[in-house]
């Protein structure tokens, strides 16, 4: 199992829209909106590191207003 936070830079009004999308799909335990640099942070847990790049590049930057996305990857 590999847990990481994901976090999230969207356009300008789109955070909100975004966030709940975030919130729908299977891997994502929480996703919060924040202040600071990024927009919103997720936590995920995925089957392994194949699947977070799955869920990282082909579900959450493919929602609309999702920008930039960094990932840290929980070691222990």
């Amino acid at each position: 199992m590999v847990e990481a936070y994901i976090t999230i830079q969207t356009g300008a009004g789109t955070t909100r829209d975004v966030v709940e999308q975030v919130r729908t799909l299977d891997s994502v335990r929480r996703a919060s909106i924040v202040a600071g640099e990024f927009d919103i942070v997720a936590e995920v847990e995925a089957e392994s590191e194949r699947e977070l790049l799955t869920l990282i590049t082909e579900e959450i930057q493919d929602i609309e207003g999702v920008g930039r996305t960094s990932t840290c990857i929980v070691l222990g």
